[in-house]
């Protein structure tokens, strides 16, 4: 009786964790908007789910392919932002804590005091996607993660603004 029991709770523990798995996929998100985070240990994830944009707990925020493979990186894993408070009479040091969406303005920051370590290069993007020929109110609102790899920053019903270039998988 007792390993039918046992083997009852093991294939209705297995249920269980096979529901919960493809829930968690299910729901996860994959645009981030205008004034929203993406925090050290979050995720954005392509509908598929096959890419996933990180934002790691050294910092650094990663765009993964098929369960691990790095395909991007802002390569601030590791940085630091040392200044000397005179009042307090000591150092302190700030890390890339977050990847932060504005209008238009895509970064990694240290919410708390501001501090920029990456932002992404718009301007420079949106000049050499439309030729020098940028439409007026190009104004990015939205990041994306795209199920072709690609992570895009949208002008909602105006076109890209900037993107990481790592489509076409």
């Amino acid at each position: 009786m007792k390993s039918i029991s046992l083997k009852f709770v093991l294939v209705l523990l297995a249920v269980f964790m096979l529901q919960f798995n493809h829930a968690s996929a299910a729901s996860a998100k994959s645009t981030l908007n205008v004034g929203e985070t993406l925090a050290k240990g979050q995720m954005l994830s392509s509908p598929s789910g096959r890419f996933n944009l990180v934002m790691q707990n050294d910092g650094n925020l990663v765009l993964y392919r098929d369960a691990g493979i790095p395909m991007w990186d802002t390569n601030t894993d590791g940085d630091v932002f040392r200044y000397y408070d005179t009042f307090l009479g000591r150092e302190f040091q700030r890390y890339p804590e977050a990847l932060t969406l504005l209008p238009n303005t895509l970064r990694v920051t240290d919410p708390s005091k501001g501090i920029v370590f990456w932002t992404a290069d718009v301007k420079g993007w949106s000049n050499a996607h439309y030729k020098g020929n940028v439409p007026a109110g190009l104004i990015g609102d939205s990041l994306v993660v795209q199920d072709d790899g690609n992570v895009v920053l949208y002008a909602t019903g105006k076109g890209p603004v900037w993107a990481s270039n790592t489509g076409g998988y």
